[in-house]
C-alpha cells in the first residue's frame, strides 16, 4: 500500500498520469459527439443545429466545439452568449466572405445567409496514445448550394498533471467557383477565424502572449501565441509555423468577456480556390493556474519541435 502510495506520488510530481482511455458518445437528437478520457469529458463537437432557448432561430449554428472542458471538467467556453449571440464556444467563421458575386458572411445572421453544415464523419478512432475525430462539412449559400468544403480534424493528446493538448487543422477548399475570406473592416479590427469564446469566468483575466503579459485588449496586433487565464486554469492557442501569414495579428480581449481569435487573413484577403484546399492548423493548450503555473513556453516549444510529453 505505502509503495503504491509512493509511486501515485511520484507520477504526480513528474506531471504524468494514467494511460488515456478515449471513448466517445454521440447523442444523435441533440447533434452533439463527446469525447471523454475515462469518466472524464473533454469536449463536445456540436455537429447538428444548435439554438438556445429564446434566441432568435436565423443565429442557428452548427460545426464547433462547446463545451470545451478543463481538467477538472468545468466548461471552459461560452455558447450564445447575450452579448454576441453569433459566439459558439470554439468555432471558425469570418465576418466577410465573397462568392459568386455575392458579399455575405458566416460569423454572424447577414443575407443571404451562409453557414456550416455536418455531412458525414471520417474518422472517431484512438490512435496510439491520441484519439482522432474528423469530420466533413460544407457550407451553403441559403441553405441550399454548396459553395465550400472543410475538413475538420481534431487530435486529442493525453493530458498530464499540467495540461492538456489539442491539434485541429482545418482544410477548406471553394467549391464551383472562387471564394474570398477578409477579417473585418470595421474600425480596422480584423478579426475572423479561428475564435475561442470563453465562459464567464475569464472577463477579467489574465492575457498573456509570446510578447509578455497583456496590460489591455489586443486588436490586430501579432503574436505567435496567446493565453487566457484565471488563477485556476487557462487555455492557450498555438499557430503552426506553416500557417498562411505567419505571425498572424490576433485578438485578445478579457474586457467584456474572455476571447483569443486568430485574426487571419486580417485586413486583407484570401482567395479559396477548387481544387487548392487551404490548411490552418493550430494547437489548443487546456492548462491548470495561469499560463507560468501551466508551463504555457514549454507546451509552445515542444509544439514547435513536434516533441512528445
Amino acid at each position: 500500500m505505502r509503495l503504491g502510495f509512493f509511486l501515485f506520488s511520484l507520477l504526480m510530481v513528474l506531471g504524468a498520469s494514467a494511460p488515456a482511455q478515449f471513448t466517445f458518445i454521440e447523442d444523435a437528437a441533440l447533434g452533439a459527439l463527446t469525447v471523454r478520457d475515462g469518466k472524464s469529458d473533454l469536449l463536445t463537437y456540436c455537429f447538428g443545429d444548435q439554438l438556445k432557448t429564446g434566441v432568435d432561430p436565423k443565429y442557428t449554428q452548427s460545426c464547433y466545439i462547446h463545451p470545451l472542458f478543463s481538467l477538472e471538467g468545468r466548461p471552459l467556453t461560452d455558447d450564445f452568449p447575450e452579448d454576441h449571440f453569433h459566439h459558439h464556444g470554439l468555432f471558425w467563421t469570418w465576418p466577410v466572405v465573397k462568392t459568386r458575386g455575392l458579399s455575405t458572411s458566416t460569423w454572424e445572421p447577414k443575407l443571404p445567409r451562409l453557414r456550416q453544415h455536418f455531412t458525414r464523419w471520417l474518422k472517431r478512432d484512438a490512435i496510439g496514445s491520441s484519439f482522432i475525430l474528423s469530420a466533413e462539412n460544407v457550407w451553403k449559400l441559403d441553405g441550399k448550394e454548396v459553395v465550400a468544403r472543410e475538413i475538420v480534424t481534431l487530435r486529442i493528446h493525453p493530458a498530464d498533471n499540467l495540461g492538456r493538448e489539442i491539434d485541429i487543422e482545418l482544410a477548406i477548399e471553394a467549391v464551383g467557383g472562387p471564394l474570398e475570406l477578409q477579417g473585418t473592416p470595421d474600425q480596422n479590427k480584423g478579426y475572423g477565424g479561428l475564435c475561442f469564446r470563453g465562459a464567464p469566468m475569464f472577463t477579467g483575466g489574465t492575457m498573456t502572449t509570446d510578447d509578455g503579459p497583456l496590460k489591455e485588449d489586443a486588436v490586430h496586433a501579432p503574436f505567435r501565441w496567446a493565453d487566457l487565464s484565471t488563477a485556476e486554469a487557462g487555455v492557450a492557442i498555438f499557430v503552426s509555423p506553416d500557417h498562411p501569414e505567419f505571425p498572424t495579428k490576433w485578438m485578445v480581449r478579457a474586457s467584456y468577456a474572455g476571447i483569443i481569435n486568430v485574426s487571419w487573413p486580417g485586413l486583407g484577403s484570401a482567395v479559396l480556390r477548387p481544387g487548392e484546399p487551404t490548411s490552418l492548423r493550430y494547437r489548443i493548450y487546456v492548462h491548470r493556474g495561469d499560463a507560468e503555473a501551466g508551463g504555457v513556453k514549454a507546451a509552445y516549444v515542444r509544439y514547435l519541435t513536434g516533441r512528445e510529453k
